[in-house]
């Protein structure tokens, strides 16, 4: 996939950054640093809730696994997706939905990458965030829904193919210390340390399936490929 444009929205930034993978998935899809954007606000989120949690004002249990100083590297160093420079219409149309799981950042990550995707047949979306997969799933403008077909990446997906890639045994060892930060991450890796290939492809795949049924055909066809 070589030359493809990958846009990543903040909760797969957060989830490889903390369990120390996001180096590794860019090299799944032979990925430059280049060619993957990141929402110009994540590095301003993220020093907000790395200031929060320093400061004992956030109440989140997963705050003191996540690794804030290397997320926000990242978001830092990354080429940028920019509010204004974004295609206003596509901006405007998701926004005016009022949909409660379509937040403004959701708004203009999606934007950007149903722009890129007229030129850019190849490009991807990661991201973590289910409610908007659902979201986008049950919206009324099929135009999005059209582009992205087979274009969105989740973060089982993600952490599925580093396993294919790198072994069961590298991924686990660097998700375990760090899986509260993610229920569903958490449930695939229940058993710490001890935690089998077996189980954990099993309990991987089936929150893929799951996801892939409450979001028709928006999924990479990953690992079903055609």
């Amino acid at each position: 996939m070589t030359g493809c444009i990958y846009c990543i929205d903040n909760d797969i930034l957060k989830k490889l950054a903390t369990f120390d993978l996001f180096d590794e998935t860019l090299k799944l899809f032979d990925i430059s640093c280049a060619k993957t954007k990141v929402l110009e606000t994540a590095k301003h989120k993220f020093w907000g809730d790395w200031e929060r949690y320093k400061n004992g004002k956030s109440r989140k249990y997963e705050d003191r696994f996540v690794n804030y100083e290397r997320i926000i590297q990242i978001a830092t160093n990354l080429p940028q997706i920019i509010e204004l420079e974004i295609n206003q219409d596509f901006f405007i149309m998701l926004s005016s939905l009022g949909h409660k799981d379509i937040e403004s950042s959701d708004a203009i990550l999606i934007s950007h990458i149903s722009e890129i995707i007229q030129s850019e047949k190849s490009a991807q979306l990661l991201t973590g965030d289910k409610r908007l997969l659902r979201a986008l799933q049950n919206i009324d403008i099929s135009m999005f829904r059209e582009a992205l077909v087979h274009k969105i990446w989740c973060l089982e997906q993600l952490v599925l193919k580093n396993i294919e890639t790198h072994g069961f045994e590298f991924v686990r060892d660097k998700i375990v210390p760090v899986r509260e930060c993610d229920q569903a991450i958490k449930a695939v890796f229940g058993s710490g340390e001890v935690s089998t290939r077996e189980n954990s492809l099993s309990t991987l795949k089936s929150y893929i399936e799951e996801l892939r049924e409450e979001t028709g055909n928006l999924l990479h066809p990953y690992p079903n490929e055609f």
